[in-house]
Order: C-alpha cells, then structure tokens, then sequence
C-alpha cells in the first residue's frame, strides 16, 4: 500500500483502498475489554503482522473480525462494508477466513473430506499447493503430523476462496522448515491471488520477514506500527517501550 496512515492506522485517501479496515475497536468477554481503540488495516496482496506480548489482544482482534466476540465500540469494515451486525457464519460468506490457533480440524473426518466441506468456487487446488496432502488425502485429520495439519487448516481457508485471510500463530509447534514452506506459500498466495492476509506471530522476526507492514499491540491498544525494516530496525525500542522487557 502506499500513501499515509490515520493515527489509528487506517488507509487514507490517496493509498490503495484497504479490504479490510478496522477503526477505533473495543471489544472483550462480558465485562473484561480487552481491546481500547484498536485501528489498522490491510490491503489487497498484502501481509500485515499483528505482533505483541501475550495478553496484548492480538487473538482478540481476529475474533472480533471474525463476529466471534463482543464489540463495544468502533467498526470493522470488509470493503467498505460494516460487518458489525453480521453474526459469523455471514462473515465467513463474506469471503473472510480464520484459521485459529488450535486449527480446529475435526479429528475423525478426512483430508479431502475437510476439503470438500469448505470447497467453493474460485477456491485454490490445494493438493496441488501441498502434495503431502494429496499422499494422504484418505487419512484423517487426527493421524497427520503436526506439520500436515497446519497446512490442512490453512487449505482449508484457502478452499472458501478468501479475500481476507486471518491466521492466528501458525509456526506453533512446527519444525522450521515446515514453518518456512508455509509462510512462503502463504506469501506466494498474497502475491498472487491478492489476499489480504491479517497474521498474529510470536516469531517476530519471522513474522517481519514475510510480512510488509505490522502493528505492535500492547494493553489492548496499537503502540507503533511501520513497515517491517522499520520494525525490525527498532525492534530493541520498540521491546523496551511498549513490551516491557
């Protein structure tokens, strides 16, 4: 995206139009706000990383993009379009897709069973994308390494044909290498397709490498945001700052 930034970080006028666009968000569970203000947005092709100390929000920001949790303030918009009063089986139609931190597979069905349940028109030939998957298309979910599950999950999303892709701590118990394949296969995709991709990582310079921009959280609120060389040039600030190390 190019252009400028509000200071909640929404685009403004002049950049590429944001597909996705979150202004001023409060949320939280009952009476707990977790998120105080929350703005940020992504753009088509591009990969934004959500990144912060545990407990900052970042989970909570995708599940209220999600329609998953409570919003008390504020808006989300999915090209242009407010998505406050959808309740998420709507959202999820609406092109948006969210791969949790437990991938939330079900153990009992199978590869292409998952694949069949998500498929819509327009969505990727995962086999194709992960050929470790089509060797064990018949298998079920609860038989496949930690490594084929993540790539389960994230074809999965990809099947439904997404314009907004949330992914929420896919390196989680990988080994490197797995993580590496995937993040590049998640770019490639951005790149190509024109996903807008929405990417919460404890792995900062990780996340960095394969992002384009990112949005520090901390105690519910954005504290700094930048490009990834911005970020990754002021990391050691940006810890003693807002993260309290």
């Amino acid at each position: 995206m190019t252009g400028t930034m509000t200071q909640d970080g929404v685009a403004t006028a002049g950049t590429t139009a944001a597909v996705l666009e979150i202004e001023g968000l409060c949320a939280g569970y009952g009476r707990i706000q977790v998120l105080d203000g929350v703005g940020m947005s992504v753009g088509a092709g591009e990969i934004v990383s959500l990144l912060g100390p545990n407990g900052a929000g970042k989970t909570t920001t995708l599940l209220a993009c999600s329609g998953l949790v409570k919003i008390s303030g504020g808006d989300i918009r999915l090209d242009g379009e407010s998505l406050l009063r959808h309740s998420a089986h709507v959202i999820a139609r609406k092109r948006l897709a969210h791969i949790p931190e437990d991938r939330s597979l079900f153990p009992s069905l199978t590869v292409d069973e998952h694949l069949r349940l998500c498929a819509r028109p327009g969505g990727l030939d995962v086999l194709e994308l992960f050929p470790e998957l089509k060797k064990r298309r018949n298998k079920k979910a609860g038989v496949l390494s930690g490594g084929e599950q993540q790539m389960l999950a994230l074809g999965r999303a990809l099947v439904t044909n997404p314009q907004v892709l949330l992914v929420d701590e896919m390196s989680m118990g990988l080994a490197p290498v797995v993580v590496e394949r995937l993040f590049a296969a998640l770019r490639d995709i951005a790149v190509t397709d024109g996903l807008a991709v929405l990417m919460v990582e404890q792995h900062i310079h990780l996340a960095l490498k394969y992002a384009q921009r990112g949005y520090v959280l901390s105690g519910g609120r954005v504290r700094t945001r930048g490009t990834a060389e911005e970020l990754v040039d002021r990391w050691s600030e940006i810890e003693a700052s807002y993260l309290g190390r």
